[in-house]
C-alpha cells in the first residue's frame, strides 16, 4: 500500500513528487515487496500522473518490477499516462 507520508506504521521508504498545485511525499513500508517481485499498481484516478509516478519510483527503490498500472478512471486530456512511460497504463474508463 502506497500512502501519503506519515500514514503507515513501521520503517518506510519515501519519495517526493510534484503535483500540479505543489509537492508531496509518498511512502511504502520497507518490507511490502521483495527485490525482483512483480507488481501491478492500482489507483482510482489518473490525471497528471504524479501520484502513480511516485508509486513507480517507490517500487524502483525497492527493486520490484512494475508490470503495469491499472486505473479505474483516466483523464486522457491531462496526459498522465505519458509521465508513466515505459510502464503500460490500463484504464477501465477514459474521459
Amino acid at each position: 500500500m502506497v500512502r501519503k507520508k506519515g500514514k503507515l506504521p513501521g520503517p518506510t521508504v519515501s519519495v517526493a513528487y510534484t503535483l500540479e498545485y505543489g509537492t508531496a511525499e509518498a511512502e511504502v513500508q520497507e518490507d511490502s515487496v521483495s527485490p525482483g517481485q512483480k507488481v501491478i499498481l492500482i489507483d482510482d484516478l489518473l490525471a497528471t500522473g504524479g501520484t502513480l509516478f511516485a508509486a513507480c519510483e517507490l517500487m524502483k527503490k525497492l527493486r520490484a518490477e512494475v508490470l503495469g498500472c491499472l486505473v479505474v478512471v483516466s483523464l486522457k486530456d491531462l496526459s498522465g499516462a505519458d509521465k508513466l512511460k515505459p510502464h503500460t497504463v490500463f484504464p477501465l474508463i477514459q474521459y
